[in-house]
């Protein structure tokens, strides 16, 4: 059965940020506003869609510069994990969901990037954020990074079906996205058997 919704992903701002816009009939969501938000109403008007939420990844300020913005040129809420500190208007923890037309979309906290970051579900599909790239892994030396939480989410994340695609927040890798299957058997931020195997690659 086809999809009920639709994924856009845009290259947006001088830091690989990717914004993505996701429709299902005539409502919409973003998932990280980074450097998008022109592009974002713009698609939004000629698509006749409402937008009715801003889903962060994490706090930190290229995923999270364009919420303003939009939220004051749409009324769409901003939703963020309950640790983060951006300004929110629904605060969410694990396992929470966010519907939207036929779309539910499931929060996953995935900390060792930012103690607040978290991948969102959406049927096959897995928006990792910073979490997790297309062959590598989010840094753990900023404020809040933590190597042994993030070695745990990546485990986390090997659990999902291998069939899910991997949207990340960075145009980082080799592709624009990925599935699950492939980075646990090829990125060797997935690949580590222990902790100490993971240390030893992030610090590599």
């Amino acid at each position: 059965m086809a999809p009920r919704y639709d994924i856009s992903q845009l290259a947006v701002g001088d830091m690989g940020n990717f914004t993505y816009l996701i429709s299902s009939a005539e409502e919409a969501l973003v998932i990280d506003a980074s450097f998008g938000g022109k592009e974002v109403l713009k698609m939004l008007a000629e698509r006749g869609l409402k937008l009715r939420y801003i889903l962060s990844t994490h706090n930190h300020f290229d995923h999270n510069v364009d919420n303003a913005y939009i939220r004051r040129e749409t009324g769409a809420e901003v939703v963020a994990h309950k640790m983060s500190p951006i300004e929110k208007d629904i605060s969410i923890e694990d396992g929470d969901k966010v519907k939207v037309g036929s779309m539910t979309i499931v929060a996953l906290h995935t900390p060792g990037h930012t103690p607040d970051s978290v991948c969102y579900r959406l049927e096959g599909n897995v928006f990792t954020g910073d979490t997790l790239f297309v062959g590598t892994c989010g840094r753990v030396d900023l404020p809040g990074g933590n190597a042994g939480e993030l070695f745990q989410s990546m485990r986390r994340l090997c659990n999902l079906e291998k069939s899910t695609v991997v949207f990340p927040g960075h145009d980082y890798g080799v592709t624009k996205a990925s599935t699950i299957g492939r980075e646990c058997t090829s990125n060797p931020a997935m690949t580590a058997h222990d902790i100490s195997e993971f240390l030893a690659y992030i610090k590599s």
